[in-house]
């Protein structure tokens, strides 16, 4: 029997050789498929997805009932960071936080204090080791912040100013330059 050759592409390969590389092709072309999905789907995920997280504007808000008008960068920066505990009235207070890796609080905390969610999150794991606090309770979305602010008298929380109504009191505005 003699042996076939088969021309694909100038080249030249036995079928032996044909086997191989529509082998080889089959494995190789689902990972490069899968490398593409993973590249694109982390360039759209860096991108705005919401008119929430695309605002010139994160706002500070309370409670309506809440007597506290406005409040400090610095007073902020303490109670999220779980430095302070009270308003300066001294009613406690609740602190709402989005999501660990949201761009909302990614914009907040860069916005406030100049810290990166890196910094933030390896703060909160430091202060979680050492046993001494838990982090704020930590929220989807800034609708979901908008609701726990208004049904709490004693709650402070973040979003985007796009996210505001009526039913709570912005107490520091921070903008981006």
């Amino acid at each position: 029997m003699k042996s076939q050759k088969i021309n694909i592409q100038n080249q030249i390969f036995s079928p032996g050789e044909q086997g191989i590389k529509s082998r080889l092709h089959n494995k190789i072309i689902p990972y490069l498929t899968l490398l593409m999905l993973i590249t694109v789907s982390v360039h759209i995920s860096k991108q705005p997805v919401s008119a929430e997280e695309s605002s010139g504007e994160v706002v500070v808000v309370v409670n309506h009932k809440n007597p506290v008008q406005s409040l400090s960068k610095r007073e902020v920066s303490d109670m999220f960071l779980a430095r302070r505990r009270t308003f300066p009235s001294g009613q406690a207070v609740l602190v709402l936080e989005h999501e660990k890796n949201s761009r909302v609080r990614e914009n907040f905390f860069s916005l406030l204090n100049q810290m990166t969610l890196k910094q933030v999150n390896a703060y909160w794991a430091r202060l979680q080791f050492s046993g001494e606090v838990q982090p704020p309770q930590s929220l989807s979305d800034s609708r979901s912040v908008l609701e726990m602010v208004k049904r709490n008298s004693n709650a402070i929380g973040y979003m985007e100013s796009t996210s505001v109504d009526e039913s709570v009191r912005i107490v520091l505005h921070l903008k981006y330059r």
